[in-house]
């Protein structure tokens, strides 16, 4: 099947809680026809990386990218765009809810 929509997100110091809520909110939808993209742009966000690898790991929609060091929003959202494979592209903040 082909992905229809991408959710592309980037984060940087929000806190895990935050991040977890977001990315939960994508995951509860009713929906399955997307990729998530979350693009880790604070290399040393130790506690958000640990989630976000186990996340990336038990689910298969979910791509995380590590970025080596900080280059900003825009860049990172770049990437994940590049990377995108659906028609339609979602765009989270790490403190939204969907």
């Amino acid at each position: 099947m082909k992905i229809l929509v991408s959710v592309i997100m980037s984060v940087y110091e929000e806190p895990v809680e935050n991040v977890a809520k977001s990315v939960s909110s994508i995951i509860a939808q009713t929906y399955t026809n997307w990729e998530f993209i979350i693009v880790l742009d604070h290399p040393n966000n130790l506690i958000v990386r640990d989630y976000l690898v186990n996340l990336s790991k038990n689910h298969d929609n979910i791509k995380l990218i590590e970025n080596k060091s900080n280059i900003g929003l825009g860049a990172s959202l770049n990437k994940a765009v590049a990377l995108a494979k659906g028609k339609y592209c979602a765009r989270m903040d790490a403190e939204d809810r969907s």
